[in-house]
C-alpha cells in the first residue's frame, strides 16, 4: 500500500491517508530496562541481543507477527517484536545467517518480549520464530491457543480501520 494513499474506511467511512504497516520496539523490553553497564555488557544489533542480567544471559531474536488485512487483499500489517530464545537455538540461527538454506531450519520456540498496546499484555506470549532467506526478517507465529487478542488477529486477520487505530495507537505513544 502506497504510503501516500487515500482510502475510505468500510468501518467509520471517514477518509485515511497512508499508514504505516510495520510497528515496532528497537530493542526487546528487558534492554530497554537494563543498567548501561548491563548494556555494556550486553550487544544489540537490528536482528539479536544478548544480555546479562544479574548473572544469567539472555538471547533474543528479532522478528514479526504479521496479520493479515482483510480489505486489503495481499496485504499484511507487521508488528516487528523481539523473543526470548533458548542460547541453542540462537547459536543455530547464528550459525545459518546468511546460509541461503536457512529458511528450511526448523522453527524455534521464544517468548514475545516486547509490549505492544493491547489491554492484555503481550510480553511471555508463546511462539515459534520460522526463519526466512538471508535479508528477510523471521516470521513469528504465536501459539494460536493462547487467550490473546494479538494471537486471534494473526489468526483471523485484521480490517484497514483496526490498523488506523494501531497506527493512532501507537503514534499517540510516540515521545
Amino acid at each position: 500500500m502506497d504510503g501516500h494513499a487515500k482510502w475510505e474506511c468500510g468501518t467509520c467511512g471517514q477518509q485515511h491517508e497512508g499508514l504505516t504497516m510495520v510497528f515496532g520496539p528497537l530493542a526487546p523490553d528487558p534492554w530497554m530496562h537494563a543498567t548501561q553497564a548491563e548494556r555494556d555488557a550486553g550487544e544489540l544489533n537490528g536482528d539479536m541481543c544478548v544480555l546479562e542480567i544479574e548473572g544469567e544471559w539472555h538471547y533474543f531474536l528479532r522478528g514479526h507477527i504479521e496479520i493479515p488485512i482483510l480489505d486489503a487483499l495481499g496485504e499484511v500489517f507487521s508488528w516487528s517484536v523481539w523473543a526470548s530464545v533458548s542460547e541453542d537455538s540462537i547459536q543455530r540461527v547464528a550459525e545459518h545467517w546468511e546460509d541461503p538454506a536457512r529458511a528450511s531450519l526448523p522453527p524455534v520456540f521464544g517468548w514475545v518480549c516486547n509490549e505492544l498496546p493491547y489491554e492484555q499484555s503481550t510480553v511471555s506470549t508463546p511462539s515459534l520464530m520460522h526463519s526466512r532467506d538471508p535479508g528477510v526478517v523471521p516470521f513469528i507465529q504465536l501459539d494460536p491457543s493462547v487467550d490473546h487478542p494479538l494471537a486471534r488477529e494473526q489468526g483471523m486477520g485484521i480490517t484497514l480501520h483496526r490498523v488506523a487505530e494501531i497506527n493512532r495507537l501507537v503514534g499517540a505513544e510516540a515521545p
